[in-house]
């Protein structure tokens, strides 16, 4: 195959309404469903989900944080990994308090991209920090906000992406969007 990703055979069974109804009646008894459900979580593959806040202040400048554990690009935007059965959005909330200490107010979802390195899927939101002042956790080497023309290099494309949306809807919507004021330790 050249290059997509899927299955390597197909099997074609043609079976008439009344099968598979009966079919999927069976399969909705158990021990029967909970087979299913133990397949599916052997068979079908799993994928990392990442999330990341892109907020500004009032200058118009964007909050980078500069990770211990990030060695090829060490600033990039605040988020983190999403936890099992977590949602993004909780998990993007659940990120601020343990990167920063503050609560986050979350808007848009801004984009969803699949990243390569590692493989994952990304999710980043606009969104409005808490007021007060940063507790940067041990993840977490610096939090700055820069202005837009000093943005540090290299950042990964995700990032750039999401910052220039992000700056989009900013300025689209001030009312909506416009931040609290939350400052580094």
């Amino acid at each position: 195959m050249s290059g997509v990703a899927g299955p390597r055979f197909c099997v074609n069974v043609s079976l008439n309404n009344d099968y598979k109804e009966e079919i999927a009646r069976l399969m909705r008894r158990p021990p029967l469903n909970r087979l299913i459900g133990l397949g599916v979580r052997l068979v079908v593959p799993r994928q990392r989900v990442g999330v990341a806040l892109v907020t500004f202040n009032a200058n118009e400048e964007i909050l980078l944080l500069r990770h211990v554990f990030h060695t090829s690009n060490p600033w990039g935007l605040p988020g983190g990994w999403l936890a099992r059965n977590e949602a993004p959005d909780d998990a993007l909330r659940r990120e601020m308090r343990e990167e920063l200490g503050l609560g986050v107010t979350l808007g848009p979802l801004l984009q969803i991209a699949h990243e390569s390195y590692p493989p994952h899927l990304v999710v980043a939101y606009l969104g409005r920090l808490a007021p007060g002042p940063m507790r940067l956790n041990g993840e977490i080497l610096e939090a700055r906000w820069f202005g837009l023309d000093r943005l540090p290099r290299p950042l990964w494309p995700f990032a750039e992406r999401a910052i220039v949306a992000g700056l989009a809807l900013w300025r689209a919507n001030p009312a909506a969007t416009r931040p609290m004021e939350a400052q580094p330790v």
